[in-house]
Parts: structure tokens; sequence; C-alpha cells
């Protein structure tokens, strides 16, 4: 093995010697090309040719400056104004949905119209042949909510946080089907006969559901923001049991945390609406057995 050399006389070696690289960073970090250009920068200025460029430089940059404003803003004008195809599809969406409105609305007056009719014709014909059957049918009717009922009762309002302004507040400012329910809930165990919700009748088979930010009552939208609730019964045994019951207490704290206001009022005179003719899902002939097979 061949020892190292010795260093030349009258040099003294660097113990950094092998590490060119880092020397080279610590000691010059700027390139040699780079401190000639700043160098060149620094004598022009100071023989005076650098302040005479200075004010065209900023005219250059502020005129740059404004022509680049002016472009984003033509393109962003551009972009966020309709486009006619998109306008002339969102007009033809809107007209459908109008017709189809009418359409549905106007199918549920005939509805409305044959049922009415029907059961007028019911009533005519029992009242000469099986008065016991009609008398019945009248109490089924009122019981699960075909006909239309009136009495005394309570009516408890519910209101969206933001003071009943349409679109104030957030999601959970808004009333929701779950604080419906137990409205309905509680009201049918104060001992209520007959309960709406923004006059649409509950039976039997009724749903309250969310859908979105929208309350269905039987897949029948509610406009808001206050929704209002009506039981008939007797006011004062209702009252009593509604007290007694948790809810309440659920309705202060929905107006403390989320500012849902709420009322309880009782009434002399309520008139419900009645839903109309129900689905029938499952029927048998008078008199045949359960089980047997219908003639």
């Amino acid at each position: 093995m061949t020892p190292p050399s010795a260093p030349p006389s009258g040099r003294r070696r660097r113990p950094d010697e092998s590490m060119t690289l880092l020397i080279e960073v610590m000691e010059r970090p700027l390139d040699p090309g780079y401190a000639e250009a700043a160098q060149r920068r620094r004598d022009a200025a100071a023989a005076g040719g650098g302040p005479a460029r200075r004010p065209a430089t900023r005219v250059v940059l502020v005129v740059l400056a404004v022509l680049l404003g002016l472009t984003t803003a033509v393109a962003a004008r551009q972009l966020r104004a309709p486009q006619p195809a998109v306008s002339e599809a969102r007009a033809v969406l809107e007209q459908q949905i109008t017709e189809r409105n009418a359409e549905v609305a106007r199918l549920q007056d005939d509805s409305e119209r044959l049922s009415a009719e029907i059961a007028d014709l019911q009533r005519t014909a029992l009242a000469t042949q099986d008065p016991q059957i009609l008398e019945s049918i009248r109490l089924d009717e009122a019981v699960n909510g075909t006909a239309p009922v009136a009495g005394p009762g309570l009516v408890v309002s519910l209101t969206d946080g933001g003071g009943g302004l349409s679109g104030d507040g957030e999601g959970d400012a808004r009333v929701r089907d779950t604080d419906l329910q137990a409205v309905v809930h509680a009201l049918w165990a104060a001992g209520a006969e007959a309960v709406s919700v923004d006059d649409q009748r509950l039976t039997m088979t009724s749903a309250v559901r969310n859908a979105g930010d929208a309350v269905l009552v039987d897949l029948v939208p509610l406009s808001g923001p206050t929704y209002v609730v009506r039981a008939i019964g007797d006011p004062d045994a209702m009252q009593t049991a509604w007290a007694r019951s948790e809810v309440p207490t659920y309705l202060q704290v929905l107006g403390s945390q989320y500012g849902i206001s709420s009322s309880v009022v009782a009434q002399s005179g309520l008139e419900l609406p009645g839903a109309g003719a129900q689905t029938l899902r499952y029927a048998q002939p008078v008199g045949s057995e359960a089980g047997s097979a219908s003639p």
C-alpha cells in the first residue's frame, strides 16, 4: 500500500480539502456568472444608467398588469354568461314541469269529484237498504281519515330557525321530519281523534319523511318555513297529556340550540280535510269466512 504523498513545502493542507463541493457552496454560494451580472448592474446604476430605465420598466409592468386583468375579466364574464343551448333546455324543462303540475292538479280534481260522486251514490243506496252499514261506514271514514271532520282540539306550530324567513338558517335550523313525527305521535298518544299536517290529513298508512331539505307528507311537499299540526280531540285532556310527555322538553331544546320556535294553542273549532278514498289492500266479501276463496 502506497502512503499518501506529503503536501508541498510551505503550504499547509486544509482539514476539509477533500470536501470541495461543500467548500464551494459555503464560500461561494453565487455562481460566478450571476455575480458578474450583479456587478454590472451595480456599475451601471453607479454610472447613472439604471435610474433612466426604471420608470420605463414600471410602465411596462403596469400595462401588462392591466392587460392581464382585462383579459381575466372578459374570460370570466364569458364563462358566467348563460349559453343559448343551456337556457333553451332549461326553459323547456320549466315548461314541462309546469304542464305536468297542471295535469296532476287536474287529475286530482277529477279523482276527488269521482270519489265524492261514488260516496253520494253509496249513501243513497244504503240509506234505504241498510242504514246500520251506512252509519258504520261514516264512523270508519272519520277514523281512517277518508272523510273531513270538525271539532275542538290543539294546534301545534313549528317554524324554521332564522326568523321564519325562507332560505334562512342552516340545515340544522330547519324543521325536520323527525320533529314533526315526534309532535304527531305525542298528539295521538294524548287522545287525538284526527290529525293533519299543513292540511294533509294523516291516515293509518301516512308517512312523514324528508327529501333533501323538503318535508313530505304522503309524498306531498310542504312549503314551510312554518309547519302547522292540527289535532281534533278533547283540548283539556290533550293539553294535560301533552304537558306530561317528553315533547315539550324536546321542543325547548330545538328552540335553544337551533332557533326553531314552536307554540301550542287550544282551539274551540277546527276543520280537517279528508284524505280521499284509500287504496284497498285487503278485501273479503261480507259473510265469507277468513281464508276462504272469494267468488
